[in-house]
């Protein structure tokens, strides 16, 4: 009867994991892989896209910086969105030697590298916009790969505790980015190159960390009677009677792009919005950067104590609420104390929710054969809602003159995102 049992539980927590080896997973030397790619990549990008960019617009004589950063990233979004998914899929398809993952990893690495490096010398605001797309072709060359891992060869009882590894390396690579890019307020060009090598530095500290992706030459394809190019249109099809998988991408993206809207022009909001100089406005943006480690350290826990509970949504709401809470305070204090007030509780909030995200997102999945093409379709919300939400900051304060109103249309978008994560059926 005890025997019996216990077949009962090895079968239950083998159909658990989704066929992965448990016991061959090495959880430490996994979690550093993910850590140091997340820190050193996000580190790269949050110099550019928070203090870097912004600032290399304003020093090439731009009249309406706000306008030009974002259209910039509106569109760059839609490029990103579109290379997310096409990735995603096309690396399902990838048989190599690496494996179907690293390969994309690899060369994403390289060419994103190339476009970083031109970003940081080009001369002329059309050139700098093109490269800034580029530039997003070829990072979500690297980051499609790296969430499509979390469900190739994660086991599910530890992705709460990877997922919160991703959260906490880009909550604090995104701080310690925002930090030494201001840093680098009065010499853009020596930021472009540090930022650019980081990018490349991360995936390939990702690829020497991991296990070596077995190679999958001789594999073979699901025959769906489609050729490449069939498949890649049948990539942009998005998954079918799926429901918690789209509450799960409504909530992402509408919690991401409230909080883009803030994170992505702290600079701009600072000089603008409370009237600060350039230097003074820089300070400020590095002090949010330390208020944004902090919080990258406290959401670090947030994963394991959601394995361990077996619980994704409550923390989800948790961290909509508390960005909610951050977006009230440059209404009711528009001095500096209400921008820092209000930056502690978004990166809170954002670091919690990038800590459980990941996890929340591979339990909604309503295909593992398809993971990298259905992940694309989810990640997308990421690139979207961070691209987006510049850009509807710049409409906004393009129409109005103003940064106000961009907080409670944070507010309205948060508490939506929290409805959508609550009428999850499948995920507790």
């Amino acid at each position: 009867m005890d025997s019996h049992k216990t077949d009962l539980s090895e079968q239950a927590m083998e159909a658990d994991d989704d066929g992965i080896d448990v016991e061959g997973f090495n959880l430490a030397r996994w979690t550093i892989g993910y850590l140091a790619f997340w820190i050193i990549m996000s580190i790269g990008f949050a110099m550019v896209s928070q203090v870097l960019l912004p600032q290399r617009i304003k020093d090439m004589g731009a009249s309406n910086p706000t306008a030009v950063l974002g259209t910039m990233t509106s569109i760059g979004s839609i490029v990103a969105l579109v290379a997310n998914i096409v990735v995603g899929a096309l690396s399902d398809l990838t048989r190599s030697r690496f494996g179907r993952r690293s390969p994309w990893l690899f060369w994403g690495a390289w060419l994103t590298l190339a476009f970083y490096l031109l970003m940081g010398n080009i001369g002329i605001i059309t050139g700098l916009v093109i490269t800034l797309w580029l530039s997003k072709l070829s990072f979500n060359m690297m980051n499609s790969p790296i969430y499509s891992t979390v469900s190739d060869r994660v086991p599910k009882r530890y992705r709460g505790t990877i997922s919160s590894a991703i959260g906490f390396g880009n909550t604090l690579g995104l701080a310690i980015g925002a930090w030494v890019g201001a840093r680098f307020i009065d010499s853009v060009h020596m930021g472009f190159t540090i930022a650019s090598f980081c990018m490349f530095i991360s995936a390939m500290l990702f690829l020497a960390i991991i296990p070596r992706e077995p190679g999958n030459k001789d594999e073979k394809t699901i025959d769906t009677g489609q050729s490449a190019w069939k498949h890649i249109v049948y990539s942009f099809t998005p998954p079918m009677h799926a429901p918690d998988f789209w509450k799960a991408f409504c909530c992402r993206t509408l919690l991401l792009l409230a909080i883009q809207m803030l994170s992505g022009y702290w600079l701009y909001i600072c000089q603008d919005y409370i009237g600060l100089t350039k230097t003074s406005a820089a300070k400020v943006v590095s002090t949010i950067a330390i208020f944004q480690m902090v919080a990258s350290i406290v959401a670090m826990f947030v994963g394991p104590l959601s394995d361990r509970i077996h619980r994704r949504k409550p923390m989800v709401a948790l961290s909509a609420v508390l960005a909610i809470i951050g977006f009230i305070f440059p209404l009711a204090m528009r001095t500096i104390t209400g921008i820092y007030i209000a930056s502690i509780f978004v990166a809170l909030g954002q670091g919690i929710f990038m800590a459980i995200d990941q996890a929340l997102n591979v339990d909604v999945l309503p295909s593992k054969e398809n993971a990298g093409k259905d992940l694309g379709f989810i990640n997308a919300a990421t690139t979207a809602g961070q691209s987006a939400g510049m850009a509807l900051t710049s409409i906004i304060v393009s129409m109005t003159g103003t940064y106000i109103y961009i907080f409670p249309i944070a507010i309205v978008m948060s508490v939506l995102s929290v409805l959508f994560v609550l009428s999850i059926k499948s995920v507790r």
